[in-house]
């Protein structure tokens, strides 16, 4: 499922848009040094991480989305690399575990 067709079914907050890539797997972490090693590419990345780091790290594993939990929003400077970058930047008011499920069922992975 591509990005776009994840937020119009699950109703995401969209901060960012970026290229419409397929999610092709998901990953949880707010462990930055563990993501980075272990999260696979084309992945939907869940985090409460709300700072400039996320971006770097997004682009490093060449993540399709983050999705910010639990009524995360991205701090300023966040939104204006994840914006130079061309990163999606979703939220979801749900916790992790929950938006975990919601992705994975919807994603079909």
């Amino acid at each position: 499922m591509k990005v776009s067709e994840l937020v119009n079914r699950a109703g995401y907050r969209v901060f960012c848009e970026g290229e419409d890539r397929e999610i092709e797997n998901g990953y949880c972490g707010d462990f930055l040094s563990n993501i980075i090693s272990r999260a696979p590419e084309n992945c939907a990345w869940l985090t409460v991480m709300n700072n400039v780091n996320v971006a770097a790290v997004a682009v490093l594993i060449d993540c399709a989305c983050i999705i910010l939990c639990e009524g995360t929003e991205p701090d300023g400077p966040l939104f204006e690399r994840a914006k130079m970058q061309g990163l999606w930047v979703l939220g979801s008011a749900k916790d992790v575990f929950l938006t975990a499920k919601e992705v994975s069922a919807l994603c079909g992975i």
